[in-house]
């Protein structure tokens, strides 16, 4: 049984990598620009390995803006795709020269998973299931956008769960991280953490009635950054003053 420990804890002194997360960032809106210049400032202080999206890069109908793109810190980034980036896939594919919108990305000790929820989920079904059966780190985490459980407007996908759980669960993925709702909650079902993290620029909207699973939420702009040391991971959401709204611990499986 795997155990997560919710209170902020220190990792050991080896910190291995540092990544952050932003989900449903591609809007005109204020919150945007204050998200990316809270980004850039948390980088400066605490230098990100790399940037992964959770979809929704470009409202409304995906069409790639470069001047959102630049607002970003200057590391490798890594995005998975949404319902608004679907009409102008091929366009973003290029231009992050992806070959598909679902593929994997390996740092020392942890592989990372970015799934594609809006189209050929059975072809990724097949990917992955070959994938982590031959995946070698000990830490695995799963991005896609819409999520698998949400106590947002949009909710949990029973297709997803249906499919991609079943996995998640057969190898020990400690951590599913998704958009699409635009509020941040974490969530724990079956003994895996989900966090919705759709808080990246786009219009607010606060969660529902909460769901049995939800442990914590926020109705606020805001980004999540991972940080991976031996055996041991810690997550946590920060708002716009680059104060936590919630964070965690775990060791990998």
């Amino acid at each position: 049984m795997r155990v997560f420990l919710f209170v902020l804890l220190l990792l050991p002194q080896a910190l291995a990598l540092r990544l952050a997360f932003l989900g449903d960032f591609g809007a005109p809106t204020p919150g945007r620009g204050q998200v990316a210049a809270a980004l850039r400032a948390y980088h400066a202080a605490h230098p990100l390995d790399a940037l992964f999206t959770l979809g929704d890069n470009f409202y409304p109908r995906g069409e790639v803006v470069e001047a959102y793109l630049k607002d970003l810190p200057p590391v490798p980034l890594y995005p998975a795709f949404g319902n608004h980036d679907a009409p102008h896939l091929r366009d973003q594919l290029r231009r992050f020269q992806r070959e598909r919108p679902y593929y994997r990305v390996g740092f020392p000790g942890l592989a990372v998973y970015v799934l594609y929820t809006e189209g050929d989920l059975a072809g990724q079904r097949a990917w992955l299931e070959a994938e982590l059966s031959r995946e070698k780190a000990s830490l695995r985490l799963f991005l896609l956008h819409r999520p698998l459980y949400s106590s947002g407007l949009h909710g949990g996908s029973p297709i997803l769960r249906a499919l991609f759980e079943p996995l998640i669960l057969a190898h020990r993925v400690p951590l599913v991280l998704a958009g699409h709702d635009h509020h941040y909650e974490r969530l724990e079902a079956k003994g895996v953490v989900h966090v919705v993290s759709g808080g990246g620029g786009a219009w607010l909207r606060a969660p529902l009635r909460p769901l049995a699973y939800s442990r914590a939420r926020a109705a606020a702009h805001h980004f999540l950054v991972l940080e991976v040391g031996e055996g041991t991971f810690r997550l946590e959401a920060l708002g716009m003053d680059l104060r936590p709204l919630d964070a965690f611990s775990g060791a990998s499986p």
